[in-house]
């Protein structure tokens, strides 16, 4: 069996995997060095890809031969049909998105050489969100796992609602939930309440003043401690080159380290690897927690050795997982 028919195999028997979030344009240049201010700087390539959590973490997936399905707001300009083209030929699930005439949402992306670091300015604050009208009409007996991307609280609660309800109905049949968490958390918890697995990120730790990965988990639970919540999700605090952190229910901590790889070509999307790694070993593999965050710690820096995510599915050639 070749390895195309593995990775099918493993996720044969599994319901869809949904990610509910964004997709934009993505703006890249790869510059030696971060342009300082009123100073040219030659820009050693340049060039544009669709990006978006849901989209990225969507695309590893399928990568790795599990169905995966987008909810995102698509935009109906031109230019964003060649973005909805490549998703049609990865085998992407997109029906069920809904349509906007805006022009698409972007971003403007530097992967600095010299420092190797990759710097964002998102330009999607005026583009629409998805609605809980257009999440009704999905049929959730078709997802095991669901994806949510940690912003539009109001709206995305009630989508998370509507999910618990229905593994109230079949407990037999749960669809695990998950979310990323990149914004203040003031508004996230009733979120957080209702989701699994949350992945948090390192600059979120940053904002809080939590400059190592134990001191943010011991934070976090503290937290999550003072709300008494009579569910927490396990969660996991991604810390770039350094590993993650792991956070049982019960606020015991584990470190994970992160791989070493010889050079970083791309880290962009890196987080968002980690996430889809994460997933499909607990969720298509069955896998512990601690084994599927080293496999996304693996996933991870195996993705910043290529540009792109077409790579990733060669690490299954590693028997470890």
């Amino acid at each position: 069996m070749d390895r195309c028919d593995n990775r099918l195999s493993f996720a044969a028997a599994k319901k869809k995997v949904l990610c509910v979030g964004n997709t934009v344009v993505d703006c890249i240049s790869i510059v030696k060095k971060f342009p300082e201010p009123s100073k040219p700087e030659k820009c050693g390539n340049s060039f544009w890809q669709r990006g978006g959590t849901a989209a990225n973490t969507a695309t590893v997936l399928q990568n790795l031969g599990v169905s995966t399905e987008i909810f995102v707001m698509l935009s109906t300009n031109p230019m964003f049909e060649l973005m909805l083209h490549d998703l049609r030929l990865r085998g992407i699930e997109t029906g069920n998105c809904p349509r906007d005439e805006s022009n698409p949402p972007f971003s403007l992306v530097f992967l600095t050489k010299e420092s190797n670091t990759c710097t964002i300015t998102n330009c999607t604050s005026k583009f629409p969100y998805v609605t809980l009208e257009d999440f009704k009409k999905l049929d959730l007996n078709k997802y095991g796992w669901i994806h949510f991307r940690g912003r539009e609280p109001d709206v995305t609660t009630s989508m998370m609602e509507l999910v618990a309800a229905h593994n109230a109905k079949h407990k037999e049949k749960k669809i695990f939930m998950s979310m990323d968490v990149t914004m203040e958390l003031t508004n996230l918890w009733p979120m957080l309440d209702l989701c699994d697995f949350a992945f948090f990120s390192k600059q979120l730790a940053t904002m809080y003043g939590w400059p190592k990965t134990r001191e943010a988990c011991r934070r976090l639970d503290d937290l999550f401690r003072q709300r008494n919540s009579k569910n927490r999700p396990y969660s996991v605090f991604l810390w770039g080159s350094q590993g993650a952190g792991l956070l049982d229910q019960d606020g015991n901590y584990v470190r994970m380290h992160a791989y070493k790889i010889k050079r970083v070509v791309d880290g962009l999307g890196a987080g968002d690897a980690f996430v889809a790694a994460f997933i499909y070993a607990m969720y298509v593999r069955e896998r512990s927690v601690t084994v599927a965050a080293t496999f996304a710690n693996r996933m991870a820096a195996h993705k910043c050795t290529k540009f792109g995510f077409d790579h990733l599915a060669d690490i299954l050639k590693n028997p470890e997982l």
